[in-house]
């Protein structure tokens, strides 16, 4: 499935937020300064060689493991953007961000189980990252699991009703009913999934919203593949 750039909203609210909470610890960072300009204008190679200066100064602060990941993953760097949000979450309260783009990261890579656990989490430390309902619904949807895939897409609405795609999102829902009070409904003739556009469209938004994720890390050569949920935990 083509991934589309269009549900920017919610990664800036988190971006912005996340720095409000944590961007006074960073502030007399010159790397760390740096590294931000240069982040900020896409040069992300030369952000993560300033961020990881920044990180050896101040080895404790979440903001260098925020944007380390924030960097590796717009490079598609997926392993190290796990490694640098999973390290971050051993030095902040505020986890909740961290477990948000660590469900997107896992999301991409097609692991959609871990990705659910992920988004729950983050929704429990912050219940104010309402798109993790969102994203999880696709996760489950992705996954065949239509029944939780409508249980996420409700919550979402209830949480979040001013998203501009409640319309949208309320008639995959019908549409996915239907779906199980008549499997096989959403397939025509040749297998192909009826009203693709609509499920297209309520998919699209999450996935544009998985590519704006703001990340990092980088801190541990332990592959990624072999993290275990006591890592992820931690």
């Amino acid at each position: 499935m083509v991934l589309m750039k269009r549900y920017l909203i919610p990664f800036l609210v988190s971006f912005f937020t996340f720095n409000i909470f944590f961007g006074i610890y960073a502030l007399d960072n010159e790397f760390f300064q740096k590294g931000l300009s240069y982040y900020q204008t896409s040069e992300y190679q030369l952000a993560i060689a300033h961020f990881k200066e920044a990180k050896t100064l101040e080895p404790n602060n979440p903001l260098n493991y925020f944007y380390l990941g924030n960097s590796y993953f717009q490079l598609n760097d997926l392993d190290n953007a796990i490694l640098n949000y999973t390290t971050g979450l051993n030095f902040t309260e505020e986890k909740g961000i961290f477990f948000y783009n660590l469900g997107n990261c896992y999301y991409i890579k097609g692991n959609f189980d871990f990705s659910t656990e992920m988004y729950t989490k983050a929704v429990m430390n912050d219940p104010t990252l309402y798109d993790s309902h969102l994203n999880s619904g696709n996760a489950h949807y992705q996954s065949g699991d239509y029944a939780n895939t409508i249980v996420q897409w409700e919550t979402y609405l209830k949480k979040y009703p001013q998203t501009p795609q409640y319309e949208n999102i309320e008639k995959a829902i019908a549409y996915l009913r239907e779906e199980l009070k008549n499997p096989g409904s959403l397939k025509g003739a040749k297998g192909e999934v009826l009203d693709e556009d609509l499920l297209s469209d309520v998919l699209g938004d999450l996935e544009d919203l998985i590519n704006r994720t703001e990340n990092i890390m980088e801190m541990s050569e332990k592959p990624i593949d072999d993290l275990s949920r006591e890592d992820i935990e931690r």
